[in-house]
């Protein structure tokens, strides 16, 4: 976080404070993927960008399952032994305003091998405004997203459903 501030010309706690300083919201979920016998057919989690802050996921280095969206494209990504694959989150791109851009992503199934990945989200504290870095917004640049709350966030994307990465991009106001 003290990274991800700094290299936006922002206090090195600035995204750490924005999130609630300690007090921020994590969770771990460990997903298991079965083999599939027709992966064709079926996804293990359809296209979505994570709605929290970052996540640190630890895959199987074994089965590749994961896939981002690039260039309208989908690119398997191969899993490195011994590393995490980090992936910003939509809270984060709201704090940058667009500077940084959350990753589409989504989850495939294998026809031969179960898999299994951990997953670890690292959230903002649910009940607080999370919206452009004022610093970061000038005539030029003015604020992209409206401020709500992590709250507010997660249940407007759960009543929207599933619809790739526009669940983020549908709040950003036109320049």
């Amino acid at each position: 976080m003290k990274v991800l501030s700094i290299n936006l010309g922002l206090k090195e706690e600035y995204l750490q404070n924005a999130f609630g300083g300690d007090d921020i919201g994590a969770c771990l979920r460990v997903n298991f993927y079965p083999r599939c016998p027709q992966p064709d057919l079926t996804l293990g989690l359809s296209s979505h960008s994570d709605p929290g802050g970052m996540t640190f996921l630890l895959p199987d280095h074994d089965v590749p399952g994961l896939q981002v969206r690039k260039d309208h494209k989908w690119i398997t990504v191969k899993p490195a032994r011994h590393a995490f694959i980090v992936n910003i989150g939509d809270q984060i791109q709201v704090l940058s305003n667009a500077i940084y851009k959350s990753v589409e992503h989504r989850v495939m199934v294998n026809s031969l091998k179960e898999r299994v990945s951990l997953a670890f989200f690292y959230n903002p504290k649910s009940d607080l405004l999370i919206e452009p870095a004022k610093a970061l917004v000038t005539p030029d640049t003015p604020a992209l997203y409206p401020g709500m709350t992590f709250d507010q966030y997660r249940l407007y994307i759960r009543m929207r459903g599933p619809r790739g990465k526009s669940q983020v991009e549908s709040l950003k106001s036109p320049r």
